[in-house]
C-alpha cells in the first residue's frame, strides 16, 4: 500500500485564477478590497494610456501599506496576510492581475519603509507554461505618506475603455465594491461591531478617467436614492407621471439569533422606486436594463454579491432595490456566488427575510408605489379612450352621407363591420331587399370565425358568407377559396377579367355575367359578389 498526496499544478491554477473572471472590473474589485482591509480612507482609481499606448490602470490608497512578507502574500496564490476573515480572506483574487503585461506595485508602511515590486509580463510567461517572477526593491521612503499603488499595464482586454471608463467604474464601485457598502446603516447595532470591519467608516473614492478627461470625489457608500413618497409629475412621461418619481425606503432590519450555539443575523435594507429613481443611481451599460440590475441581492461584508431568487413573490420584483447581508454567508473564490445555501444558518436567514419582504416590505409597496401605478394606468386608460372618442367623433362628421331614408344607417361604410351592418339593414328592408341574390337570412356573424357569416339561401340551404370593405381586401387575407361560398362587399375595386391569386396560391378570375359579379376558380366553383354600393345606388335612383 502507498500513502499519496494530490499534486497541485501551480502554473495551471495560477492561469486558470487569472483567467476565470466574469466581468473585468472585478481588477477594481479586488484592489478596493484590499484597500479596505489596510485601513484606507483614501482610495484613488486612475484610468490612462501611457506614453507607450499602453492602457493602465492604477489604484492608490492611504493604507498601512505592505512590508516585504505582505509583498510576497500578495503575489503568492492562496496566501492571504489578513488576521481576520474578511472581505479577501482566501488570498486568490489579485492573481487576476496577472492577466496582463506588467504589474509595478509600490507601498511604504508608517515605520518609513518603502518598497517597488514589478512583474514583467505575467500573462505570457502562464500561457508558456512558465511561472512569472518579480523583483522587489528598497526605495527611498516618501516623508509622511503611506499606502500602495499597484499599476496594471495592459490589461489583456478587447477594447479596456469600454469597462474602464468614468461611468461604467463609478457605478460598479458603488454596487459591487467595498467603497460601495451599504453598512453604514447599521453601525447603530453594537454586536455588529465584532463581526464586521470599520461599521461605521465609508472610504472617500476618487476616480480620474484621463482619457475622457472625467474626475470626481465621491462617498464610498451604496447608493440609495432618497425617499420620494409625494413624487413631482414628470411632464415627459406618458403613463406613470408620478410613480416614475417615487422612492419609499425599508429598514434597517437586524435580526439575530443562535443555532447551535452559534451567533447567526442578517440585516435588510433597500427601496422600491420608479424608473428615474432607478436610473439616477445606476449607469448601466449598454444592452444592460433596469429589469437585469434591480431586484434582491445578497451580500456578505455589506457588498451585494448576487442576485436571490425566490425571496418575494412581486412578479415586479425589479421595480425593488433590496440588500439582504449575513456574515454567514460563504462565497466562491471569485466571490461571485455564495456556497452553503443548504447550511441551517443560511436557511434561517433566508426564511426570515422572506417573512420580512412578504409580509412586509410588499405590502407597504402595493399599498404605496404600486397603486399609485394601478390609479395611473387606469387614469391613461380612460384617457385614451376619450382620445378614441374624440378622433371618431371628428372622423364621424367627415364621413360621407349613406343617403337613403329607407333604413337606419345614416353614414357610408369605411370599415369591414359597417359592411355587415348595412348588409343586415339592407336584407331587413323589403325593397331592398329583392334586389339581394343568392341569400334569403343572415344566420349568424362573427368577425373571429374563419367565415364572416353562415347565411341560408331561398332553399334553407346553409351558405358561407366573407364579407369585406373592397373586394380586393379578400386577396390580402389568409382565406382559402373552399371557405367561403359567397362575397358581401361594399364595393368591387378590381377590373373586369382581372386575375387574383389567393394566399393559397390558387388562381380567380373576377368576371360579370347578366349583371352580376362574379368569382371564378376554373371550372369547380363559381362565387357570387354582392357590391352593395351599387344596390344603394340603384335604390335611389329607383326612386
Amino acid at each position: 500500500m502507498r500513502i499519496c498526496k494530490p499534486e497541485v499544478k501551480e502554473i495551471s491554477l495560477f492561469r486558470e485564477v487569472a483567467k476565470n473572471i466574469v466581468n473585468p472590473l472585478e481588477v477594481i474589485r479586488e484592489g478596493i478590497s484590499n484597500s479596505h482591509d489596510a485601513d484606507a480612507k483614501h482610495i484613488s482609481i486612475v484610468i490612462y494610456r501611457n506614453k507607450s499606448g499602453k492602457f493602465v490602470l492604477e489604484m492608490q490608497d492611504d493604507g498601512k501599506g505592505m512590508n516585504f512578507n505582505n509583498i510576497q502574500s500578495f503575489f503568492n496564490l492562496g496566501d492571504s496576510n489578513k488576521d481576520n476573515v474578511g472581505i479577501g480572506e482566501k488570498g486568490l483574487g489579485t492573481k487576476i492581475y496577472f492577466k496582463s503585461e506588467k504589474i509595478i506595485l509600490y507601498t511604504q508602511v508608517r515605520e518609513g519603509e518603502a518598497y517597488k515590486a514589478t512583474m514583467d509580463k505575467p500573462w505570457e510567461a502562464l500561457m508558456s507554461n512558465m511561472m512569472p517572477e518579480y523583483i522587489v526593491e528598497k526605495i527611498k521612503p516618501s516623508p509622511g505618506k503611506i499606502g500602495t499603488t499597484i499599476c496594471i499595464e495592459g490589461y489583456i482586454i478587447d477594447n479596456p475603455e469600454k469597462y474602464f471608463n468614468f461611468d461604467t467604474v463609478l457605478d460598479y464601485i458603488l454596487w459591487f465594491t467595498a467603497a460601495g457598502s451599504f453598512k453604514t446603516f447599521f453601525a447603530n447595532y453594537p454586536e455588529l461591531h465584532k463581526y464586521v470591519y470599520n461599521l461605521q467608516v465609508a472610504p472617500r473614492v476618487f476616480i480620474d478617467d484621463k482619457i475622457n478627461c472625467i474626475n470626481e470625489e465621491i462617498a464610498g457608500t451604496h447608493q440609495f436614492h432618497p425617499p420620494q413618497e409625494k413624487p413631482k409629475e414628470d411632464p415627459y412621461e406618458v403613463i406613470y407621471k408620478k410613480s416614475v418619481n417615487y422612492c419609499r425606503h425599508f429598514g434597517p432590519y437586524h435580526r439575530a439569533t443562535n443555532i447551535n450555539g452559534e451567533y447567526v443575523s442578517f440585516q435588510l435594507y433597500g427601496t422600491v422606486s420608479g424608473t428615474n429613481c432607478r436610473k439616477k443611481i445606476s449607469k448601466l451599460r449598454q444592452g444592460k436594463s433596469l429589469k437585469s440590475r434591480f431586484g434582491i441581492y445578497l451580500a456578505k461584508d455589506f457588498i451585494p454579491i448576487t442576485k436571490a431568487t425566490g425571496l418575494i413573490l412581486e412578479p415586479n420584483q425589479h421595480h425593488f432595490h433590496l440588500l439582504l447581508n449575513s456574515q454567514s454567508f460563504e462565497l466562491t473564490a471569485d466571490r461571485n456566488n455564495i456556497t452553503n445555501f443548504d447550511d441551517p444558518k443560511v436557511k434561517w436567514v433566508l426564511e426570515e427575510a422572506k417573512k420580512i419582504i412578504n409580509e412586509d416590505i410588499v405590502s407597504l409597496a402595493e399599498e404605496g408605489y404600486f397603486m399609485l401605478r394601478k390609479q395611473e394606468e387606469i387614469e391613461h386608460s380612460l384617457q385614451d379612450k376619450r382620445r378614441s372618442l374624440y378622433t371618431r367623433l371628428a372622423k364621424f362628421d367627415k364621413i360621407a352621407e349613406l343617403g337613403m331614408d329607407e333604413i337606419p344607417i345614416l353614414k357610408s361604410p369605411d370599415n369591414e363591420a359597417q359592411v355587415a351592418l348595412i348588409f343586415s339593414a339592407l336584407m331587413a328592408n323589403k325593397i331592398s331587399r329583392k334586389k339581394i341574390k343568392h341569400i334569403n337570412k343572415i344566420g349568424h356573424y362573427s368577425y373571429q370565425s374563419a367565415t364572416d357569416m353562415v347565411c341560408v339561401n331561398q332553399n334553407n340551404e346553409k351558405i358561407l358568407v366573407e364579407v369585406e370593405y373592397k373586394l380586393s381586401n379578400l386577396f390580402k387575407h389568409d382565406h382559402p377559396y373552399e371557405t367561403f361560398d359567397c362575397v358581401v362587399c361594399w364595393r368591387v375595386d378590381l377590373d373586369v377579367n382581372e386575375k387574383k391569386k389567393m394566399k393559397d396560391g390558387n388562381i380567380m378570375n373576377l368576371v360579370y355575367e347578366d349583371g352580376e359579379w362574379l368569382l371564378k376558380y376554373g371550372t369547380k366553383k363559381m362565387i357570387p359578389v354582392i357590391e352593395l354600393s351599387s344596390i344603394v345606388d340603384s335604390l335611389k335612383n329607383w326612386k
